[in-house]
């Protein structure tokens, strides 16, 4: 029996699932079950991947619950206290055969490179639509900015100072000269205002519309871009991985400022800043 995390984010929760289906691989005799810690889940929008994706949803029982949840807030105590845990499996120590699994899992040696999930439940309002056909109809550019629990003090350290405004200048430079006529740029934001006052370029939209349950769209939509600008942003990455038709994406050298997860796809063009 092993017991993989769920939690955070809508990106990190598809790197948790893409792990959960390699350790089913490796695993194919035992049985795999999830656990949704209520406290992991609560600073986004909740547990999104089975609401906005067609895949079958982990089994989870009161009992596993019980285990995970002892084992979850023990791990806690452990890594407050600097000491190692035995019994469960993360990216550091890779104890596969542990019950307890519980990291972000974001290696591309958990998926393959054309690794894909697909959307449901697109229940499109009228502004989704006519912007999906703008998508589609010209030369589009996404540009994803995550502003919001990344200028916080206690995250800044860990995720500022990466998708600074002179890396979006660069992007956008490299954009533009790749691209030499109907051209669409698609800013999606937690912080539509700060791209109001700090973008003024011509042809430029400001998705400004999808919020709370439907945020989710906003992945949608960018992976239907056929040039994209990441923010150093689970959400932004699988955004670029579901993309089909794109033609060039751009991203930070780096995803954060503590470790270097290794899932920038080789074609892809970084920026170091």
């Amino acid at each position: 029996m092993k017991i993989v995390t769920f939690w955070g984010g809508l990106g990190n929760q598809i790197f948790e699932y893409a792990y959960y289906q390699w350790l089913k691989n490796r695993y194919p005799m035992e049985n795999i079950y999830a656990y949704y810690p209520k406290a992991g889940l609560m600073a986004h929008n909740g547990l999104e991947l089975f609401k906005c994706f067609d895949v079958i949803e982990p089994p989870c029982n009161k009992v596993i619950t019980i285990i995970a949840t002892i084992l979850f807030y023990l791990n806690k105590i452990l890594n407050r206290l600097g000491l190692p845990s035995l019994f469960t499996c993360t990216m550091q120590n890779k104890l596969y055969n542990s019950i307890f699994h519980c990291d972000w899992w974001q290696d591309k040696m958990y998926y393959a490179e054309n690794y894909n999930l697909d959307f449901t439940n697109l229940k499109m309002n009228l502004k989704n639509q006519q912007l999906l056909k703008i998508i589609n109809d010209t030369n589009s550019v996404s540009i994803h900015i995550r502003r919001g629990d990344y200028i916080k003090s206690n995250i800044a350290d860990i995720y500022g100072g990466i998708c600074t405004e002179k890396y979006y200048d660069r992007a956008l430079s490299i954009v533009d000269k790749s691209i030499s006529d109907n051209k669409q740029y698609i800013f999606f934001s937690d912080d539509p205002d700060y791209v109001r006052e700090h973008y003024s370029i011509p042809n430029i939209i400001i998705v400004d519309w999808n919020n709370g349950e439907d945020s989710f769209m906003d992945m949608y939509l960018m992976s239907k871009c056929k040039y994209m600008i990441l923010a150093n942003s689970t959400f932004s990455y699988w955004s670029a991985m579901f993309n089909k038709t794109k033609r060039m994406v751009i991203c930070p050298s780096k995803w954060n400022n503590l470790n270097f997860p290794d899932i920038t796809q080789s074609e892809w063009i970084q920026i170091e800043m």
